[in-house]
C-alpha cells in the first residue's frame, strides 16, 4: 500500500490550552486507517524548522492511540504557555525504540488567550 508521510498541516493553538491535538493517519490508496498497534507516539515542538540538535526544543508530549489510525497529543498548560510560531513533528516509534516514521510536521502557531 502507498502511504504519504509526513502530513504537512499548520496548526493554531491558543496559549495555555490543554485540549488534545488529534491526527488521523490513513493509507492513501484505499483510505483505510493505519493500524497503530504496538507503537508509541511523540510530538516535539521546536523554535526552529530544522534544529541542529535538541537545544531549541520547546516541549515534547506523548501521544495516545486506540490503535485505529487515530492519535492525539495533550500538552500541559505550562507547555503551551507561549506565543508565536513554532514548528512541530509527530513520530510513531516501534516497540524496540526505533523511530519508524515522522507522520506529521509543519508550523504550530500559539495565539494569545483572553481569559486569564
Amino acid at each position: 500500500m502507498t502511504t504519504v508521510f509526513p502530513l504537512e498541516e499548520d496548526l493554531i493553538y491558543t496559549r495555555g490550552d490543554t485540549c488534545p491535538i488529534p491526527f488521523t493517519v490513513t493509507y492513501t490508496e484505499d483510505g483505510s486507517l493505519v493500524p497503530f498497534i504496538g507503537f508509541t507516539f511523540k510530538m516535539t515542538v521546536d523554535t526552529l524548522k530544522k534544529p541542529p540538535d535538541g537545544t531549541t526544543k520547546v516541549f515534547e508530549v506523548d501521544g495516545v492511540s486506540s490503535g485505529d489510525g487515530k492519535v492525539s497529543f495533550t500538552p500541559t498548560e505550562s507547555q503551551t504557555d507561549l506565543l508565536g510560531t513554532h514548528y512541530y513533528d509527530c513520530q510513531m516509534i516501534d516497540g524496540t525504540g526505533l523511530i519508524v516514521c515522522t507522520f506529521a510536521k509543519a508550523k504550530i502557531k500559539f495565539t494569545q488567550d483572553i481569559t486569564k
